[in-house]
């Protein structure tokens, strides 16, 4: 008999933080991911401290991600491309960095979030729902005829900047729906997403996406508080196939490239990291308004579900 799991899903976790039931089904939701923390004499698979992983990873990736903001990777922003700047963010952590995700090889990965489509039609709380990704076996193929957009279109440049945010949010959309990653696909996309603009001729203001208080909401409306909506219009695509509310977290977010700076390879330094890091914290939650109470999760369904076996959370949305 077929196992009832994803035998490669499995594999991203140190063995024996794995629960398993006594019908021997497989339960990931305090599993730890094989990670390059500690000595390999100790640990085989890395530290299985989930704590200590996300401390670890989260100061390793965004130490990594100012280096590419102040020496870009260069490339085609093709998928080899994408692939190297994921490398160089969680080299430190993963001993798959770089590499397409395996797994659920043959049926969608699902992540729950913010039913969108509803809301847009007039109910008045959020209630949250799986959205699926690509399988994994179609990840390759997908994701290169997904940024092939990019060179195909001389990488954004000479574009006037309504078109410019229309074909980025497009492609940005397109290549978070495949989700080539296993983990770290906001972090991948930021830096990627970037550079591409920067050699565009046009910044993405990474401080759009810091999290204020509703009372510096309230006091000044401009200051913006951009993660909630990139959350959702992430989401939104993946249901609907609309691109109107990445279109305006674009808007509000891409400035034209007039810095003295050359632009170019060269990326403005200085990234507020902390500005990345909320625009990955996801869509905030309390009990009041979500009745459910779960985080954002990257989940691998049983082959005979569509939905909602719960095997592991992502640290990124």
């Amino acid at each position: 008999m077929a196992p009832r799991y994803s035998r490669e899903w499995l594999d991203y976790f140190i063995p024996e933080t794995i629960d398993w039931s006594p019908g021997q089904v497989p339960d990931t939701s305090r599993a730890v991911m094989k990670n390059l923390l500690g000595p390999r004499s100790t640990y085989p698979h890395g530290v299985p401290d989930s704590e200590t992983l996300r401390r670890y990873e989260g100061f390793a990736s965004y130490t990594r991600m100012q280096q590419l903001a102040d020496t870009p990777i260069p490339g085609r922003f093709d998928l080899p491309h994408f692939q190297r700047i994921h490398h160089h963010l969680f080299q430190d952590v993963y001993p798959w960095a770089g590499d397409l995700r395996t797994a659920p090889r043959d049926w969608p990965m699902v992540k729950w979030g913010p039913d969108v489509a509803a809301i847009r039609n007039g109910q008045n709380h959020v209630t949250e729902i799986p959205h699926k990704y690509f399988k994994a076996r179609e990840v390759p193929q997908t994701a290169t005829v997904v940024l092939d957009r990019i060179s195909a279109k001389d990488n954004l440049r000479g574009l006037a900047r309504n078109d410019f945010i229309g074909e980025l949010a497009t492609v940005w959309l397109r290549i978070n729906f495949v989700h080539p990653f296993r983990e770290g696909n906001t972090r991948a996309q930021f830096s990627f997403f970037r550079q591409l603009s920067a050699e565009a001729g046009y910044r993405l203001d990474t401080d759009r996406f810091h999290a204020v208080s509703k009372t510096e909401l309230k006091q000044n409306p401009l200051v913006g508080d951009l993660r909630e909506q990139f959350v959702w219009g992430r989401f939104e695509y993946m249901q609907t196939g609309d691109t109107r509310l990445m279109r305006d977290v674009l808007d509000q977010a891409i400035t034209d490239g007039t810095d003295p700076l050359p632009v170019g390879p060269i990326i403005d330094h200085g990234v507020d990291l902390r500005a990345i890091a909320a625009a990955m914290s996801g869509h905030p939650r309390t009990v009041r308004v979500y009745p459910r109470t779960t985080t954002p999760e990257a989940t691998a369904p049983l082959p005979e579900q569509s939905v909602g076996y719960r095997s592991g959370t992502e640290l990124d949305l």
